[in-house]
Parts: C-alpha cells; sequence; structure tokens
C-alpha cells in the first residue's frame, strides 16, 4: 500500500483511488467533525452520503493503552453534534450497540462503503465490524484512525477477520510523529 504522511492526504488518496464515485460514508467516533467535514468536501459527488455515529458525551469507558490511555468521557462535546453545512451528513447520536442496528434497518446502498474507525475502543470497533460484515463487500474500505494501538482497533480487526475469514489489502497507511502506523487503511478483496 501507499505510505502517505498526514491523515488528510490519505484521504485525498482513497478518494482519488475510488474516483470520487458515489459513497456511504459511516464514521463511528465523530468528535467535533473534522473528518466527517473534510470527507464530505473531498467526495464531491451529489449521490454520496456521510453518517456520524457518536455519544457525543465522549468515550464510554477508558481506554487505556501501552502509551497512556484517556479516561471515560474524553472527547465529551455536551452532546452537541458538529454542524456542517451539507444535505448530504446526518448525525446518530447514542452507543454504537443502539444506534447502528437501528440505521442498518433502513440502510440499502449499492455506492461504496468507507468505514472510518475512529472509534479507540476495542469493544467498539469490533461492534462495528461484526454488525457491518454483511455490507463489507469486496471494494469496501476501512479506514482505522488508532491502529497502532494493538489492544484495541488493531486487535478487534485482528479477531473480526480470523472470526468472519476476511481477505483484505493495506491500500495506504500514514505514520506518526513516533512512527507509529497510526492511520490505516484496507479494502476488502
Amino acid at each position: 500500500g501507499a505510505f502517505v504522511p498526514v491523515k488528510k492526504k490519505l484521504y485525498s488518496f482513497i478518494n482519488s483511488n475510488i474516483k470520487n464515485v458515489a459513497i456511504s460514508y459511516c464514521e463511528f467516533g465523530v468528535f467535533e467533525g473534522a473528518s466527517i467535514k473534510y470527507w464530505s468536501s473531498l467526495n464531491t459527488n451529489t449521490d454520496s452520503r456521510f453518517f456520524g455515529f457518536d455519544t457525543f458525551s465522549g468515550l464510554p469507558e477508558s481506554w487505556d493503552n501501552f502509551t497512556g490511555g484517556l479516561q471515560k468521557g474524553f472527547f465529551d462535546t455536551q452532546g452537541q453534534t458538529p454542524s456542517i453545512d451539507d444535505e448530504r451528513v446526518s448525525f446518530f447520536k447514542g452507543l454504537f450497540q443502539d444506534t447502528l442496528p437501528k440505521f442498518l434497518e433502513t440502510y440499502d446502498s449499492n455506492s461504496v462503503l468507507v468505514v472510518n474507525i475512529d472509534a479507540d475502543l476495542y469493544s467498539s470497533t469490533l461492534f462495528v465490524l461484526t454488525q457491518l460484515h454483511r455490507y463489507l463487500k469486496k471494494g469496501s474500505i476501512i479506514v482505522f484512525d488508532e491502529f497502532s494501538s494493538v489492544l484495541h482497533e488493531f486487535r478487534a480487526f485482528e479477531d473480526y477477520c480470523a472470526a468472519y475469514t476476511v481477505k483484505f489489502e493495506v491500500i495506504a497507511s500514514s505514520r506518526t510523529a513516533k512512527s507509529y502506523y497510526a492511520h490505516v487503511a484496507i479494502r476488502i478483496l
């Protein structure tokens, strides 16, 4: 896969790789909306839709990792969803366990599924991957924001791939200043 030094460049590389086709972009872990806003400005296809999932009250549990971690409630926006002036963008407030199954009851799309996982936590990441499994078709893209967190996003993806025998390829990555491959994009084969 390509090495991309900055997260925005990673997103731009992915969008140009899929030729700005219509996408269903699902982001898990929105916080203040920088990524979903960037994606909605980047992918200009009028048939694209952008869905953001977050509690908007911070992490539902502490995120412990080798470099320290963050306390429960970190990333709290006091329940406020980002203000993005694009009718293609919508938000789902609550735990993924509550919002994602309801969303999937009516989800029906033939567009390319792009999933941005910035959930940080193992439990949240694994839940999202298992719920989306039947929608992750050949060509679907999953972007991990904290892939270097081996006990969380990385482990959840590894467990998901083992349980569902998922084949994939790494198409892009970016490295942090500490040389961790934090941002990794994979394509389902």
